[in-house]
């Protein structure tokens, strides 16, 4: 019996043996399950990544679309405004221009009218001139149709 309680022992001790080789087996397999998991989690990471970025880039895409008509229109509306500046430079010249024809006919007004006024004034003078000269000329066509009444 004690030799059955030899092979007992052996047969103990290589069944705890072989379960210490099966569980570090399966640990080694839980492992690997579970490393099979994290690569499945990193794997549907890795492709929610690549989706998102995906969308990113089509918005990228959209935004330099939208850059680049923003940027034409702005370059057009340069061009625009540099026509409207060139404009306003010839009008504000043309502007002085004719300030500067309206100051030279506003002096020649002023020349004119101080002529206006001194030839105004000789007429005056020739009209109370003319008016004497009427009034004696009257006296003497008086004195002479007198002169020859008497003599008549």
């Amino acid at each position: 019996m004690y030799e059955h309680l030899l092979h007992l022992e052996k047969t103990i001790l290589t069944i705890k043996k072989q379960h210490r080789l099966v569980s570090a087996e399966l640990n080694m397999l839980k492992q690997q399950s579970s490393g099979s998991k994290e690569f499945n989690a990193l794997k549907t990471n890795l492709e929610s990544t690549q989706t998102e970025r995906d969308t990113l880039k089509k918005q990228l895409s959209a935004f330099d679309e939208r850059y680049q008509n923003l940027a034409e229109a702005h370059h057009m509306l340069g061009e625009e405004q540099d026509k409207l500046q060139q404009q306003l430079a010839d009008l504000q010249q043309q502007n002085k221009a004719l300030q500067q024809q309206n100051a030279d006919i506003q002096q020649k007004n002023a020349t004119l009218q101080h002529q206006i006024a001194e030839v105004d004034k000789k007429n005056i003078n020739l009209q109370e001139k003319n008016r004497l000269a009427s009034e004696r000329t009257q006296v003497v066509l008086d004195r002479l149709t007198h002169i020859d009444q008497v003599d008549g």
